[in-house]
């Protein structure tokens, strides 16, 4: 279980970024939430509770076993745009729990491809520089090869 503490402090750091998209993904069914900037994180005990308006999440902190900023190189959409740029919460079995992805820098304010937007991969890269390390966050760079994992 991650510390409680860095779990809120990186929600509420990470939904501070313009044009953030949620992502909970049980399998079966996939929910994407575009976040909207008045979206809010209040913390009561083990809950996460992620308000945006129309919608919310309820996240059980204490399900939290691990982080990782992922950058994506093999997700299904390469012809569109290369990588894909997310920060990731895993539970105990290494299932996906919830991930926050960050403006893409292949894609425009209407997600469609553009050319490459290196302000929009910097704001990934801050975050990963910021939290990789800490409490058993890493940086991981998923590949079609495999996954290469990085603690600093």
């Amino acid at each position: 279980m991650m510390d409680r503490e860095t779990i809120e402090t990186l929600i509420t750091d990470i939904l501070g970024c313009e044009g953030m998209l949620l992502v909970i993904d049980s399998g079966g069914a996939v929910s994407e939430m575009h976040a909207p900037p008045t979206i809010t994180a209040e913390f009561a005990g083990r809950w996460a509770n992620i308000e945006a308006g129309e919608w919310h999440i309820h996240l059980d902190m204490d399900s939290i076993a691990g982080a990782q900023f992922v950058e994506n190189s093999n997700h299904g959409h390469e012809s569109m745009m290369a990588k894909l740029y997310y920060l990731r919460f895993s539970d105990a079995d290494e299932s996906t729990l919830l991930r926050f992805y960050f403006p893409n820098p292949w894609l425009d304010e209407d997600e469609r491809p553009t050319e490459f937007q290196p302000e929009r991969l910097r704001v990934f890269e801050d975050f990963r520089s910021r939290y990789t390390g800490k409490d058993g966050i890493v940086f991981v760079q998923r590949t079609a090869d495999g996954d290469i994992y990085h603690n600093d």
